[in-house]
């Protein structure tokens, strides 16, 4: 696509049709949460389905048809996540994912050893490590965030990874704050003692290119519905290091390959979705998503700025952010805003989001969270005034 258009593009989300009680369109800004479809994931699953569909390696040509549909969707997510084919792994989201790769790594961590995680995280990429620590003995360790910034203090990484870590997990950007994290110190310090890296990439992959191997990262997870797709999970890692752990499987189920980490038959309309979702994302190209999110962050910003009754919390800057915003409003919890812009067309989500780290850092944990705003490429200016109207209006 030469021209970025916006409006263009909300023509291809059958659900931003919808429109409040007073006919306008309704403002998407929980999208953090999970953006809308796009129509060619939602036409590759109804087309797979409409088609037939099979299990796998079977001895006829529907069956067929499925690895066929299943290879080229891998190739796809190799190819938006910056990894090889054979090292990407399907599964029903990525917290499960998250999860299975750790129960793997018991026979890697024992007493003495460590964990190094994040005070910035999402809980699905904190508390399988948490659980890997209980299981076998081993410690975590938290890289700090700095409540003023909302980036993380990497320098502590001289000070937290040494020869007994094992792994270092981080985000490749938070989905409570926005802040995209830089994930070359993690790599470093890992790389140095030979631990594993793990990124969790599901707030970062609608609005940022991902490179794994560029990055050097061992493996990162993410979720296609947060990328325009339907709800799964998707994890990509180096080929030689999915050979080298030994994952629960059933007996009957591949000894080799991605397929060995894949538990029971799966979701291949979701699949099919998300090559559709891949397809959209080639054909819009993410250099033009970046540049238009910066105008939609840069609005926001500013904005907001402006409210007296309101206060940002994360990066007060465009740079190094995404358009994802956690916000207080004075005299106001967090789920009554919520409550009072959903009733007026205006979606946003409160609470903690599952971000129990970086709430407790910021000292909301208790006090019932934040609120958080988020957009993604297919809002346009409006869709940003709405949001500050209506917090505008929030005034006791």
């Amino acid at each position: 696509m030469r021209e970025f258009d916006p409006t263009r593009l909300r023509a291809r989300f059958p659900a931003l049709a919808a429109t409040d009680r007073f006919g306008r369109p309704v403002v998407h800004a929980d999208a953090p949460g999970g953006t809308q479809a796009v129509d060619r994931a939602i036409d590759a699953m109804a087309e797979h389905l409409r088609a037939g569909t099979a299990n796998q390696h079977g001895a006829f040509p529907l069956s067929a048809r499925v690895d066929a549909l299943v290879d080229d969707v891998r190739r796809a997510a190799a190819r938006f996540l910056g990894s090889e084919a054979d090292g990407i792994v399907f599964g029903p989201n990525m917290t499960s994912l998250t999860f299975h790769l750790a129960n793997a790594l018991d026979a890697c961590v024992g007493a003495g050893d460590n964990v190094v995680c994040t005070q910035l995280d999402h809980d699905a990429n904190v508390s399988p490590w948490l659980q890997l620590a209980d299981r076998t003995g081993a410690e975590v360790r938290w890289v700090a965030l700095d409540p003023a910034t909302g980036r993380l203090r990497t320098d502590d990484l001289e000070g937290l990874v040494d020869d007994r870590t094992r792994a270092v997990a981080f985000p490749g950007a938070s989905n409570a704050l926005g802040t995209i994290v830089d994930p070359a110190p993690f790599v470093a310090a890992a790389k140095a003692v030979g631990a594993l890296t793990f990124m969790d990439a599901v707030h970062l992959a609608p609005h940022q290119a991902i490179d794994r191997k560029a990055a050097g990262v061992d493996v990162v997870a993410c979720s296609p519905y947060k990328f325009f797709g339907p709800h799964a999970g998707l994890l990509a890692a180096s080929p030689e290091l999915l050979r080298f752990l030994a994952p629960q499987k059933l007996r009957p189920a591949p000894d080799h390959g991605p397929e060995r980490w894949q538990t029971g038959t799966a979701s291949f309309e979701a699949i099919a979705g998300t090559g559709g979702a891949f397809a959209y994302l080639h054909e819009v190209g993410m250099d033009a998503i970046v540049a238009h999110e910066a105008t939609l962050t840069r609005r926001f910003l500013d904005g907001v700025a402006a409210i007296n009754h309101v206060t940002l919390h994360g990066p007060a800057e465009v740079e190094g952010r995404t358009p994802t915003f956690a916000v207080t409003v004075d005299g106001w919890a967090p789920q009554a805003v919520a409550e009072t812009l959903g009733a007026e067309g205006v979606n946003v989500w409160a609470g903690h989001y599952y971000a129990i780290e970086p709430m407790r850092a910021l000292g909301l944990l208790d006090h019932g969270g934040a609120v958080r705003v988020g957009f993604v490429h297919y809002h346009g200016p409006d869709d940003v005034d709405r949001v500050l109207e209506a917090l505008g209006e929030l005034v006791l």
